[in-house]
């Protein structure tokens, strides 16, 4: 049985040979660490500084070469693979770098450091606006009707190298940009366009749509076999936007695209950490097969999910990001024997972390987890 095969099993509710594998995300310094060597895979630092350098190829044949003996060397069994940047990117001037981990722009935005995650982020985002002209919804509908064909750059190489014999994942399904980015502004700023515009966000439904079968039908010709979205909806207490509102403006949508990728042949998964006990009736009715980051962190039981969602949903977890970062080995061990005992029986478990293997956590814990799974992870 290859790895396809197996995942394949596993997505149907049957029990393969043994437990697939494969992680949403695993960040640089864990792929340095088992390579040897400098990566841009995850890296968002050096790759936004690389990008603002005009370094655009460089990046791309890193993350194709490095996640390519990733994969080979751990035996991923799901290759996760998202959008790049265009061939086309351009950012002028590179900001100038103006102090510790700080930089400026030629239109005077400040960027700065976050050691947090490793990333480069912009402290003083574009103005945003709380409705939309009818010209804002007109450019919009006409910007999200074209993709640049290099952004696929990787799932090209990626689903034509392995997707005959593993199940190559698209990361990138787009229901929260596609509808919020018109808005501009941060965080704060597109949380009150969610509970104020409403119908303005229903307008680009249409669109919306459009983008994501853009995406699907380009993804289908390369050998993909799973299509999923990774918005966050929730935090550890509960959904961050109400569950009203997600069910006016969100799962609609996500209910037309997973449609589109059932006729295309593929499946659906959804990416969301946090406690989502509120939504996942509604993730379910909305088409979605496979759901990743389930965090007992945040409050969710596997047990109760297994038994509630098992025959609907598989299951990609197994190891806490908490217990990747700071746990012992006999609490790493406990834990993912008991996800093995509670997810395995009548398929529908891949194993991978609870959202990422994330910066700064422990490379070892990690690769200890996934010797543990290779050897009690059989049927």
């Amino acid at each position: 049985m290859n790895s396809k095969e197996r995942v394949l099993m596993t997505i149907n509710h049957k029990e393969p040979d043994r437990v697939p594998v494969g992680e949403w995300g695993i960040d640089h310094d864990h792929v340095s660490n088992i390579l040897g060597r400098h990566t841009y895979w995850r890296n968002r630092r050096d790759e936004t500084i690389a990008l603002w350098e005009g370094r655009r190829d460089e990046v791309v044949e890193s993350l194709k070469s490095d996640y390519t003996e990733l994969v080979e060397r751990l035996d991923y069994d799901v290759v996760t693979v998202p959008l790049c940047p265009p061939k086309n990117i351009h950012h002028g001037k590179p900001p100038k770098k103006i102090g510790e981990g700080v930089w400026e722009d030629h239109k005077g935005r400040i960027y700065q450091y976050a050691p947090g995650n490793d990333s480069i982020m912009c402290m003083t985002p574009d103005e945003g606006r709380e409705r939309l002209s009818s010209a804002d919804i007109e450019n919009t509908i006409n910007r999200l009707s074209v993709i640049d064909d290099s952004v696929f750059e990787l799932v090209d190489y990626f689903g034509d190298r392995f997707g005959r014999d593993r199940a190559v994942l698209f990361r990138d399904m787009n229901v929260y940009g596609a509808l919020l980015s018109p808005f501009g502004g941060d965080f704060l700023h597109q949380m009150i366009v969610l509970a104020e515009a409403g119908d303005d966000l229903l307008a680009l439904h249409d669109a919306a749509v459009n983008y994501n079968r853009l995406l699907t039908e380009h993804c289908v010709k390369h050998n993909v076999t799973i299509m999923m979205q990774g918005s966050d909806f929730c935090m550890n207490t509960g959904p961050i936007v109400s569950p009203q509102i997600m069910r006016r403006i969100f799962f609609p949508l996500m209910k037309r695209v997973n449609k589109d990728i059932v006729n295309n042949g593929m499946y659906s998964f959804f990416h969301c950490c946090g406690n989502t006990s509120l939504l996942l009736d509604d993730y379910v009715d909305a088409g979605y097969t496979g759901y990743q980051s389930i965090q007992v962190s945040a409050g969710l039981d596997n047990k109760l999910i297994k038994k509630k969602y098992g025959d609907k949903l598989t299951m990609w977890t197994g190891i806490q990001c908490e217990t990747l970062i700071k746990g012992s080995l006999p609490e790493l061990t406990h834990e993912v024997l008991q996800a093995l005992e509670i997810l395995m029986p009548g398929g529908g478990f891949i194993f991978g972390s609870t959202n990422s293997v994330q910066f700064g956590a422990n490379t070892g814990n990690y690769l200890k987890a996934l010797e543990l799974v290779r050897e009690k992870g059989i049927y």
